[in-house]
């Protein structure tokens, strides 16, 4: 029995970073200078990849104004069939926010007319770290998200602030997104945070060669500081796992404020896919022992994620 290909699109305005945000997820790293030479996109760039085995094929679409009247003018040719919508739009420009909206309501109100089944993920681009804590910009999003939840009945639409400089704001928002196309994904992070409750973890996350998390839980209620170290580790462990063909590979860090953790980064084989384990504990400085014994009990349950992996890819 042949599967059938997923679709998943990049659509939004012209400007809005749609193959900014394509280039840095194949990428990863070293992204920065195609980044900067990239062109506008004419009509529909097309590519395909895999995740979990299965093959997807992912279309950009040009946001230029000739191009968007092409799309509604022949919905069905350009936007039937796809399962997955990434809409783009420019946190920072205030001036096209109504025209953004405008062309996002006329592809919901196309599908919604069709009843065709289709996953919404609107990003909030260009959500740069200087805006992070701007109450002008945060009240125009929040605006935004709310005039938009009036298509919540008819779509699962879910919302993400991203930004080029901050490569795994972009890769949560792909990842939550292609797990809303896999009805068992949800099991990893529910696992994860009942594993949680047995250990002082900082971090459990599974995830692909590509950096696309399968599941993930974070401490609650880290400082931002915190996070940010952490999202520094997590990004260069997987270069490293990954450069230095490792299975293995076992590290000891702090924070600013001095709280040191450790952690464990382990590669699961499943035939030719290979997926990549982390654990980020926190430190018993008083009781090294401890930790190193923590650490080999979060070994232990290990077959639990292989199992639950399992189920997802077969």
């Amino acid at each position: 029995m042949k599967i059938k290909l997923k679709k998943i699109a990049f659509l939004g305005l012209d400007n809005a970073g749609k193959t900014s945000i394509i280039t840095a997820i194949s990428q990863r790293f070293g992204f920065e200078e195609k980044i900067a030479k990239l062109l506008p996109t004419r009509r529909i760039a097309r590519d395909t990849f895999k995740f979990l085995g299965l093959e997807f094929s992912r279309l950009d679409f040009g946001g230029q104004r000739i191009y968007r009247d092409d799309y509604l003018k022949h919905p069905e040719k350009y936007l039937s069939g796809i399962d997955l919508i990434f809409y783009i739009i420019d946190a920072q420009d205030f001036d096209r926010y109504i025209e953004s909206i405008d062309y996002l309501e006329k592809v919901l109100i196309f599908f919604k007319e069709t009843q065709e089944d289709v996953m919404i993920s609107i990003l909030f681009h260009k959500f740069d770290p200087q805006f992070v804590e701007d109450v002008e910009i945060n009240k125009r999003i929040l605006t935004l998200k709310q005039a938009l939840t009036r298509y919540s009945n008819h779509f699962d639409i879910f919302f993400f602030e991203t930004t080029i400089f901050d490569i795994k704001s972009i890769m949560d928002a792909f990842s939550s997104g292609l797990s809303m196309l896999f009805e068992k994904m949800e099991m990893v992070s529910n696992l994860f945070s009942e594993i949680s409750k047995n250990y002082n973890a900082i971090l459990i996350s599974l995830f692909d060669a590509k950096g696309i998390t399968l599941g993930e839980f974070y401490r609650p209620h880290l400082q931002l500081k915190q996070k940010l170290r952490i999202y520094e580790i997590y990004l260069d462990l997987q270069k490293r796992i990954i450069n230095e063909n490792r299975v293995l590979y076992e590290f000891s860090d702090k924070f600013e404020s001095g709280e040191r953790f450790s952690g464990l980064i382990e590669v699961l084989k499943f035939g030719n896919l290979n997926f990549y384990l982390l654990f980020i504990v926190e430190e018993d400085e008083k009781d090294l022992e401890k930790t190193v014994s923590l650490l080999d009990k979060i070994e232990s349950a290990k077959p639990q994620m292989e199992n639950l992996i399992l189920q997802i890819i077969q």
